[in-house]
């Protein structure tokens, strides 16, 4: 393998390294991370790696390329390989149902609510279980009265001491790869480890924070900072494109003080590795409509949802317009709240709530259609297909030749302008933030889009098409424009 500038200075920064150094890689979109920890690893064959992934599929493959110095795996497996030597957990997801005949004093809401604190606890840093009704829940799953989840053994792990985790013992390095995704448990398992560290992955895909994700990149500080801008996967009118948004509005958000490496093409002769074309939606709810178009040719169209996940919100939706349904629980709870149509679409369009307001629509011009809809959808699932389905989020990691981006992203402008102008809760703590930190705060949900609006770019080889309102933005000075106008429009909003 032939190394850029960039890769080469990497590796000699990892041949540099002592014992408890941390280096951190922000490498954009198709930039070849994975085959530069690889060649950090052949750079170092007295050196023992650990290369943890967030996923399953990508450990395995790691582990079929690593040199023999290497160990891969989720950070999963870790904890549940030092955990259990012999007899194995019962796994599974725990439901409502399943605390029903353990607390049952507690009706169905309050149930869900105590499930999603214990969830919250999981992903936490918090050494001390903070109420009883989750340690109660830890006694049940240790007593295999409930199952246990993933991350509940993972935050077994967690809160061992750094001697009984063994990681510094074991290894000299631990590599985490995409560690824009990890969260504050990962984090923790992570910095009691005092062996070195290389971070890798790309701020800018960063999406997961409805998962409590934090972006180990931004949060996380380090000995040594490298850039891999040199993209292998799109050409430069692809990038160009990413670039402009990405650029200008980091620029805006963080006033200049945290400088955009601007991406390019490795080469014009991109090796195209898929002929497929996708459709990348924002919401869900919106590959109803795009699903409707392939109704009739199912076997054209490969869906990477599971059609449940997307037919769930506008089912519901329909559901509470037309048959007065309320009692919705579990993540719909929140429709209860509404006494009608009128008073849900207030909501959506007061918070920015997207979702709700294309599952609305859809909920509208469909009706009935949307249940035959789900099951058309299910025969979707070929391959071979020459066009795929899927939302943004599903989308990371993947590549196409051709992407269209559909028209149910948000009008970055928009975004960007409500929470410039929001209030800020707590006035003193925001200014004893250090500016970075701050920004990120104040523009937490802005960044979620713009991040979310890299990705989608970034998967396509060859060509976008883009149909959303952003689309219509190709300079600088115009976004700069659309800005000014977003900002004003919200600024007269609140003088009324």
């Amino acid at each position: 393998m032939k190394l850029s500038n960039e890769q080469s200075e990497i590796i000699k920064a990892s041949q540099q390294f002592r014992e408890g150094e941390i280096l951190k890689i922000d490498a954009c979109a198709g930039s070849g991370k994975t085959s530069t920890l690889v060649e950090i690893v052949k750079a170092n064959p007295r050196k023992e790696f650990l290369y943890l992934a967030f996923n399953r599929s990508i450990a395995d493959k790691a582990g079929s390329i690593f040199p023999s110095n290497c160990v891969a795996m989720t950070i999963h497996s870790l904890a549940f390989r030092h955990l259990f030597h012999r007899q194995k957990p019962f796994l599974g997801n725990i439901k409502v149902s399943d605390l029903r005949e353990h607390f049952s004093l507690l009706n169905n809401y309050k149930l869900y609510e105590l499930l999603m604190q214990y969830k919250a606890f999981l992903n936490s840093d918090e050494d001390v279980i903070p109420t009883r009704g989750i340690q109660r829940i830890f006694n049940l799953v240790s007593e295999g009265k409930l199952p246990c989840m993933h991350d509940h053994y993972l935050k077994i792990f967690e809160m061992l001491p750094p001697e009984e985790q063994g990681l510094s013992e074991q290894f000299d390095c631990i590599l985490i790869d995409e560690s824009q995704d990890a969260n504050p448990v990962m984090l923790n398992i992570l910095r009691k480890a005092s062996c070195s560290k290389i971070f890798v992955g790309d701020s800018h895909q960063s999406i997961y924070g409805f998962r409590g994700a934090i972006n180990a990149l931004a949060s996380q500080e380090a000995s040594v900072v490298k850039h891999l801008s040199i993209s292998f996967r799109s050409t430069q009118e692809v990038l160009d494109k990413a670039n402009r948004y990405v650029s200008f509005f980091n620029n805006e958000v963080y006033d200049g003080q945290v400088p955009y490496i601007q991406m390019k093409c490795h080469s014009q002769a991109v090796e195209l590795r898929n002929e497929q074309h996708a459709i990348i939606t924002r919401t869900n709810s919106k590959l109803v409509d795009v699903i409707a178009e392939y109704i009739d040719t199912p076997d054209e169209v490969l869906l990477l949802k599971r059609p449940e996940d997307v037919f769930k919100m506008p089912i519901a939706v329909y559901e509470f317009i037309h048959k007065r349904r309320r009692n919705f629980f579990g993540d719909l709870a929140f429709l209860n709240d509404f006494k009608n149509k009128n008073e849900l679409e207030d909501y959506a369009e007061e918070t920015g709530d997207n979702e709700i307001n294309v599952a609305i629509r859809i909920a509208d011009k469909y009706k009935k259609m949307l249940y035959v809809m789900k099951n058309k959808a299910a025969m979707m699932n070929s391959p071979k297909a020459p066009v795929v389905l899927t939302n943004a989020h599903t989308s990371k990691g993947l590549e196409w030749k051709s992407v269209q981006i559909e028209d149910d992203f948000p009008d970055l402008g928009d975004v960007y302008a409500r929470c410039y102008l929001a209030p800020v809760e707590d006035t003193n703590l925001m200014e004893s933030l250090p500016l970075v930190e701050r920004r990120s705060m104040v523009f937490y949900d802005f960044l979620q889009e713009l991040n979310l609006y890299y990705v989608a770019i970034t998967r396509a080889q060859m060509e976008v098409t883009d149909l959303s309102v952003n689309g219509k933005y190709d300079t600088e000075e115009e976004l700069s424009k659309h800005r000014d106008t977003c900002m004003a429009k919200y600024i007269k909003i609140m003088r009324a």
